[in-house]
C-alpha cells in the first residue's frame, strides 16, 4: 500500500540530529567582534545599497527594489544581497497542485484585514513534497512570478536560519507592510546542516512576522522531524506535488514547439508518461536543439529516469489543514 505524507515523516533510518550551532565561515566567525546575528536597528527606516549588497545602515533607499535575494552575514552584520533570477518562461500547467496553490494564495494576499479582525498573525507555511523532478521548483518559479514579477512584494533564499532571521526582521523593521515570500528549497537537506532548531523558531518562535509566506520543499518527508508537520502554525498547507498529468505534458510540449502537428504531440504526451518538468525541457532540448530522433531521446530519458534517486511518496497523497 502507497504510504501518504504523515506517515513517512520523521522514519528515516539516518535521522537528522538537533542542533542548535551556527555555521559561520571561519572568516565571519573570527571577523564578528560581536553576535552578528543582532544588527542594531533603532531609528533604521532605509536601506544602504552597494553592488546589490542591502542593509540596514545609512540613508539611501526607502524600499528594497523588487527582486529575490539572498541572506548573507559579514562582521558588520547581516546583509540581503539582489540575486539574479534567470527562469526559463513560466507555463501555465492544467489541472496542477501548482495552479491550486496559486489560487490558494491569491486568495490569502486578499485577507490581511480579516486576519487583523480575528487577531491572527498573517502570515502562511507551506511545503512542497514529491519525488525528484516533480515540480516542485517550478511552483516556486510561479510564486515568484506571483510576488516579484506581478506584485511589489520581494523573495528571500533561506539558508542559515539565524542569519534568516535576522535578515527577515531588517526588512519589517524598515518595510513594514511589505509582502515577503520566504524560500526554503530542500529544508531536510538545510536540517541536516543547521540543524531544527532554528527553522522551528523562525516558522513558529518569537521571531514570527507578519505578511509573510514561508515555502518548503522536499524530496524526502521521512527525514523531518514531526515537529515540522504536527500543527498548522509552522506548516498550514501540505501539498504532494507529482509529476505532471498528460494534459499538463501536452500544454508545455505544445508550448515549446508551437509547429508541432497533433498526431506528433500525441505520440511525444504517450511516450512521455512519467516524466517530469525537467524531462521533458531535456526532451525538447535534444529533439529541437540537437535534432536527435524521438526514439533515441525518449531512450536515453528513460535510462536516466531509471537511476533517479526515489523518495517514499504515493502519487494523489496530501495532508494539510484548511
Amino acid at each position: 500500500m502507497e504510504k501518504d505524507f504523515a506517515s513517512l515523516v520523521g522514519t528515516s533510518a539516518n535521522k537528522i540530529v538537533n542542533s542548535t550551532a551556527r555555521e559561520l565561515t571561519p572568516t565571519y566567525a573570527q571577523d564578528s567582534p560581536s553576535d552578528p546575528y543582532k544588527p542594531n536597528l533603532a531609528g533604521r527606516r532605509s536601506w544602504a545599497a552597494s553592488d546589490d549588497v542591502y542593509t540596514a545602515i545609512g540613508e539611501s533607499h526607502a524600499t528594497l527594489p523588487v527582486g529575490l535575494y539572498s541572506c548573507e552575514v559579514s562582521q558588520f552584520g547581516p546583509y540581503l544581497r539582489k540575486m539574479t533570477n534567470n527562469i526559463d518562461a513560466l507555463i501555465d500547467l492544467p489541472d496542477s497542485e501548482s495552479e491550486r496553490l496559486l489560487e490558494e494564495i491569491i486568495h490569502f494576499r486578499e485577507l490581511k484585514s480579516t486576519f487583523n479582525e480575528f487577531g491572527f498573525l498573517y502570515k502562511r507555511g507551506i511545503l512542497l513534497w514529491g519525488p525528484p523532478g516533480s515540480g516542485k521548483t517550478v511552483t516556486i518559479q510561479q510564486l515568484l512570478k506571483l510576488f516579484v514579477t506581478d506584485g511589489d512584494g520581494i523573495a528571500v533564499m533561506i539558508q542559515q536560519p539565524d542569519c534568516a532571521t535576522a535578515c527577515l526582521n531588517m526588512v519589517r523593521t524598515i518595510e513594514p507592510e511589505r509582502q515577503i515570500l520566504a524560500i526554503m528549497e530542500d529544508i531536510d537537506a538545510l536540517i541536516d546542516r543547521f540543524g531544527e532548531s532554528g527553522y522551528l523558531n523562525l516558522l513558529d518562535g518569537e521571531s514570527q512576522l507578519q505578511n509573510v509566506v514561508y515555502v518548503a520543499t522536499t524530496n524526502y518527508p521521512e527525514r523531518l522531524d514531526k515537529r515540522f508537520v504536527d500543527r498548522p502554525s509552522r506548516f498550514d498547507t501540505i501539498r504532494y506535488i507529482g509529476m505532471p498529468t498528460a494534459a499538463a505534458r501536452r500544454a508545455y510540449l505544445v508550448a515549446k514547439m508551437p509547429k508541432i502537428d497533433e498526431m506528433t504531440v500525441t505520440r511525444y504526451v504517450k511516450e512521455t508518461d512519467g516524466f517530469s518538468i525537467a524531462y521533458l525541457r531535456e526532451l525538447v532540448v535534444l529533439t529541437q536543439c540537437f535534432g536527435f530522433g524521438l526514439d533515441a531521446s525518449i531512450e536515453r530519458l528513460r535510462k536516466m529516469h531509471k537511476n533517479q534517486p526515489k523518495s517514499g511518496t504515493g502519487e494523489g497523497s496530501t495532508f494539510g489543514f484548511a
